[in-house]
């Protein structure tokens, strides 16, 4: 649990400068490898609703070897080019894999790139932040979003991606078992939520900005679920089609020593596949529930997942006050409407934000101290089920590349 709760709630920093070690270096063949490791002391305060958790459990001096630590192997020939990026989990978590990155592609001679396989997707927002949180999700839950690492199909051109993502439903925030109730009837019937079989191949569209100091990018993204919910009580199920879309834009800009990052974002029923989260294992104890109701034609209709709308912006702003030495600071906000879901309209809004300071010093080119203090809150706006979660983190941490 210990491992479990520092990954999710450490503080590191940006998505490292890789100083790669050529392996092979012959005319348009290269090989280069390059690895990241990650070491972390770090201290977490968390109340819950003005109590604070019992010790050992959220309030605890920790030190591990993060699981986001990777290394990585770079092959290109011709235009010909190649990933494969292993990454080592502390917790031994199977679900996390053995690749952050396997893919393969190639860039023609007019410009067009193909890339085939796993990385990141091209609507995330949350690795331009100088602050990373969960992992290495940035501050996904604190005004950023982003789907996970996903097989996809990727074309690129005149600064233009479109990327078709085969969607992990595994990875989709579903499950379990609550209740549910008829039209104007007080009996509870017992409701058991499952993802149908039917996931559409999420749909990205993406153009990259480049304007001098200014770079970025501003995208799209579609998907759509079948969802199904089944009872016993009324001996059947209901499936019921969800669409799943995002908008926003993330903008980086470098002037004089500063680096500016601002991010925003709007997305429907994003929490179904994973791109948004309400914080960082944060989430309210909330018994999921359908709702069952009989249309203008008869057909019985299970609502209880659409009309989940979130926005979030995000900041950072960082100073190199010297070659070796710079300092962050930086934060989000992200606000999750549930007011048009019956399923969970009891919450009102779930809000949460951030704050945080990093300072990054280089001993050299291979290691990298990085003091870290953060503040982290979620909270749900309905005082009738009340919900406020605060964390201070602080950490050091010890970076290892080359």
């Amino acid at each position: 649990m210990k491992k479990l709760l520092v990954i999710l709630f450490v503080l590191v920093l940006a998505v490292p400068s890789y100083s790669a070690v050529k392996l092979l270096d012959k005319g348009d063949t290269q090989l280069s490898i390059y690895g990241f490791f990650l070491l972390l002391g770090a201290y977490q305060n968390v109340n819950i609703n003005g109590s604070t958790p019992q010790v050992g459990q959220n309030n605890d001096f920790v030190y591990d070897f993060l699981g986001h630590s990777n290394i990585g192997l770079d092959f290109s020939v011709g235009g010909f080019f190649s990933k494969a990026e292993f990454r080592f989990t502390a917790d031994n978590n199977p679900n996390a894999g053995v690749f952050r990155h396997l893919y393969a592609g190639y860039k023609f001679d007019n410009g067009l790139k193909v890339l085939v396989g796993r990385t990141n997707s091209s609507t995330e927002t949350f690795h331009w932040y100088d602050n990373i949180f969960d992992g290495d999700d940035g501050l996904r839950g604190y005004g950023t979003m982003g789907v996970d690492r996903s097989n996809m199909i990727r074309l690129s051109m005149f600064n233009v991606d479109l990327s078709f993502l085969a969607l992990d439903k595994s990875k989709f925030i579903l499950g379990g078992n609550g209740t549910g109730h008829l039209p104007n009837s007080p009996t509870v019937i017992d409701v058991e939520l499952a993802i149908a079989d039917e996931v559409m191949p999420a749909i990205e569209i993406v153009y990259g900005l480049n304007f001098g100091g200014l770079t970025g990018k501003v995208f799209g993204f579609y998907s759509g679920v079948n969802i199904e919910g089944k009872s016993s009580s009324l001996g059947g199920s209901q499936r019921e089609w969800v669409d799943a879309a995002a908008a926003g834009l993330v903008l980086r800009y470098k002037a004089l020593g500063v680096t500016t990052v601002f991010s925003a974002f709007y997305a429907l029923n994003g929490n179904l596949i994973g791109a948004v989260r309400w914080g960082a294992g944060a989430t309210p104890n909330n018994s999921l529930k359908f709702d069952k109701g009989t249309g203008d034609n008869g057909i019985d209709i299970w609502n209880g997942y659409n009309d989940i709308n979130s926005w979030g912006s995000a900041l950072s702003i960082g100073y190199d006050i010297l070659d070796t030495l710079d300092v962050t600071v930086g934060g989000g906000f992200q606000s999750i409407s549930t007011t048009d879901n019956e399923a969970f309209a009891e919450y009102g809004l779930l809000n949460s934000y951030s704050a945080y300071i990093a300072f990054r010093y280089a001993i050299n080119k291979y290691f990298t101290i990085i003091p870290t203090v953060g503040y982290y809150v979620n909270y749900a706006t309905n005082k009738e089920i009340p919900y406020n979660r605060a964390a201070i983190l602080a950490g050091v941490q010890l970076r290892v590349s080359f």
